[in-house]
């Protein structure tokens, strides 16, 4: 575990950034899905889950994946029975660690930071995924949207993640929306490329590191911090 003396933190969004969604995207093209249908789902299932929370109510994120997928097929003209919708939301507990995850929560864990995991997944499927990577040790506390029943870039989210953190808190996210949400709340952050290829400059506020890669990001993290 990290060292309690700490004088930085870093809190790492799990799905998309230490997890990659390759698993439910091959088992949509098994299905016959186009290959843009894994983006467009996940991407409606996020935003629903943001209206959701923003409006006062809450699911959590297994749900809201089971409720979207349907249409998203029936949009993408792909006809699947309940199991089959169940079989490809049910790959998100198979999900693969992105190249590099072991080798920069090693360097973290050397370095003396804090790690915390910050998810809008469940805590209990974060703990399963860690623990088929190998690296649950490098990790001081999993924190999940479900405890709070809030959604990331909710400021209550990025504010359980404060009460955890030691000294500066940074996130490191492959998500636009997620380093906005952290930048707001008051914490730094480094933005991976890798996914979406790109920030929306002059829309959110300024991310304080930009990086091709996870572990090119925690390395560039550690720098600074």
């Amino acid at each position: 575990m990290n060292s309690p003396q700490a004088s930085s933190t870093i809190a790492l969004d799990i799905i998309g950034t230490c997890f990659s969604l390759a698993a439910p995207g091959r088992r949509l093209q098994e299905l016959g899905a186009p290959e843009q249908t894994l983006e467009l789902w996940f991407a409606q299932t996020l935003r629903d889950a943001f209206a959701l929370s923003h409006a006062g109510g809450y699911r959590p994120l297994k749900e809201m994946l089971s409720a979207e997928l349907p249409r998203t097929l029936l949009r993408a003209g792909v006809k699947a029975d309940p199991q089959a919708v169940s079989s490809v939301v049910a790959t998100f507990a198979e999900l693969e660690p992105q190249p590099g995850l072991r080798e920069a929560l090693s360097r973290a864990a050397k370095s003396g930071v804090k790690l915390l995991a910050l998810t809008n997944g469940s805590a209990e499927s974060t703990r399963r995924l860690l623990e088929r990577a190998g690296v649950l040790d490098r990790f001081a506390a999993l924190l999940s949207c479900d405890q709070i029943r809030r959604t990331k870039p909710h400021p209550d989210v990025y504010a359980m993640a404060r009460r955890e953190a030691e000294g500066e808190l940074w996130l490191v996210a492959a998500h636009a929306w997620d380093i906005a949400g952290a930048l707001m709340a008051g914490l730094r952050s480094a933005y991976i490329t890798e996914h979406e290829g790109a920030y929306l400059d002059g829309v959110y506020p300024a991310a304080d590191l930009t990086a091709a890669t996870l572990e090119e990001a925690v390395a560039a993290v550690l720098a600074r911090a």
